[in-house]
């Protein structure tokens, strides 16, 4: 079965065509990134933000990930480590599979916000989780913690202004309560 490119895309056998495609798929496992980007225009998607916070030298910090540069969403990018949800999953299942973005398990996680944005690969519903690490995370080209009013030039917009800063407030507002 192949879809001819000049094939109306509105037309029932379109999507019938695209709906066996579909129907194919195993959603309990990767659908790769250009599918996935595919699939995100078309309705909402939920994503588990994973906001680790350290004190070091009096500065607070956040640990990022950058993006490879061949991604098709933010190449080269830094943001702190998320994955979306597969289908059936639970918070522990996706936090369990993060651990390898950390290198570390995943000790304990508690949802402290929810954001929905519009980007332009589609409408995610972000589910900001504090996460507290069993260990040192991951430190290399790719995965580093930087302060949070030091946050490097090429951050995902979404993240500079709404996930972290939405962390960051309840991460503060603990803080200053164990002092």
């Amino acid at each position: 079965m192949k879809i001819d490119p000049k094939m109306d895309p509105t037309s029932k056998q379109y999507k019938e065509m695209v709906a066996e495609f579909l129907s194919r798929l195993d959603p309990t496992k990767p659908s790769g990134t250009r599918l996935c980007d595919a699939i995100m225009r078309l309705w909402p998607t939920p994503a588990f933000e994973a906001m680790a916070f350290r004190q070091r030298s009096g500065a607070t910090e956040i640990y990022l990930r950058r993006r490879a540069m061949d991604d098709t969403a933010y190449p080269g990018e830094w943001h702190a480590p998320g994955l979306l949800y597969r289908d059936g999953e639970q918070d522990r299942d996706v936090a369990n599979r993060l651990e390898k973005e950390f290198g570390v398990p995943i000790k304990e996680f508690e949802l402290v916000g929810k954001e929905i944005t519009s980007e332009a690969r589609g409408t995610v519903h972000s589910m900001i989780f504090m996460v507290q690490l069993d260990g040192e995370p991951r430190i290399d080209d790719r995965h580093n913690f930087f302060p949070l009013n030091a946050l490097p030039q090429v951050t995902v917009d979404v993240h500079r202004e709404f996930i972290i800063p939405a962390a960051t407030k309840v991460y503060w507002r603990r803080f200053l309560q164990r002092r």
